[in-house]
């Protein structure tokens, strides 16, 4: 891997950081080497006219869309925009099953890594509106091998709050 850029405050050195989060976790979602488990990056998701997320995965047969922040502040924030694309992407993103013929949408999941601390998973409803804030928790710990990355979550303070949305609040999985 290519050295680190020595600014924090510096576009490349945040760059860097966001694509490391990324890679980690495409490698977290591969390692497990079995079916049900993969992901890929879309390299430049953030940019051009098509929505699309940092990682498109399957969690154990879920189809996940997947969009990766990186902070070593206390929180992460994913703006109106961000969110908007992401919810737009899975929206138009459809696989219909050859047998049964359900369409299968991806999951809109924010994938928010505190610096050297811990991951938190946030689900987003498709109905969301407005920004996204992520906290980081007061604990943390890595996910066990035989967990899911994106697991269902927990009852655990910090997770998510909006400033667009009336009154309900994201809910988010501890460390995953």
């Amino acid at each position: 891997m290519p050295k680190r850029p020595k600014n924090p405050a510096s576009p490349r050195y945040k760059a860097r950081m966001g694509y490391e989060g990324e890679y980690y976790l495409v490698k977290r979602f591969t390692s497990r080497d079995k079916p049900g488990f993969y992901a890929v990056r879309t390299p430049g998701s953030g940019a051009g006219k098509l929505p699309k997320p940092d990682i498109i995965a399957v969690d154990d047969g879920e189809l996940l869309a997947i969009e990766v922040k990186s902070s070593n502040k206390s929180y992460i924030a994913l703006n109106e925009a961000q969110v908007k694309r992401l919810l737009e992407f899975c929206e138009r993103f459809v696989v219909r099953c050859p047998r049964c013929g359900e369409e299968i949408r991806p999951k809109p999941i924010l994938a928010a890594r505190f610096l050297g601390k811990e991951w938190r998973f946030v689900e987003i409803p498709p109905d969301w509106e407005g920004v996204i804030v992520v906290k980081r928790s007061s604990h943390s710990s890595e996910a066990s091998h035989g967990e899911r990355l994106s697991s269902p979550p927990r009852k655990r303070g910090g997770a998510a709050s909006s400033r667009g949305r009336r009154g309900r609040g994201a809910s988010g999985s501890g460390s995953g």
